[in-house]
């Protein structure tokens, strides 16, 4: 018995196939890819942020927060959060400029994990 397929029947069985690769491929990825969870340090970590970056208006205060908010950060299992929280810190001792910069990326990342 002979199996005879046409150029259209197996041209649409490669893209079925490709389909269901690519459907496996990004649900295996998106942990890696996509938001990640917050956890207990990096929920406390947002919360402190939350709480203390409408008062953070000079220098000494910002730096304050910052100490605050990366202890809380860096014992997370959150690599965004921990990041952003680093970046802000770190930006924490310079112009409001990158303060705001670096706040508003780590509110970002407390908003979408």
């Amino acid at each position: 018995m002979k199996l005879k397929l046409s150029k259209r029947t197996i041209t649409a069985v490669v893209v079925a196939g490709i389909a269901v690769l690519a459907l496996v491929v990004s649900r295996k990825g998106g942990d890696a890819g996509g938001p990640e969870a917050i956890d207990a340090p990096a929920h406390q970590a947002c919360a402190d942020f939350a709480a203390g970056y409408p008062k953070a208006k000079s220098k000494a205060l910002r730096l304050s927060l910052a100490d605050k908010v990366t202890a809380n950060s860096s014992r997370s299992e959150n690599n965004v959060i921990r990041k952003r929280a680093a970046e802000m810190g770190a930006a924490a001792g310079d112009g409001a400029a990158k303060w705001k910069t670096a706040a508003d990326a780590l509110t970002s990342a407390c908003k979408t994990g």
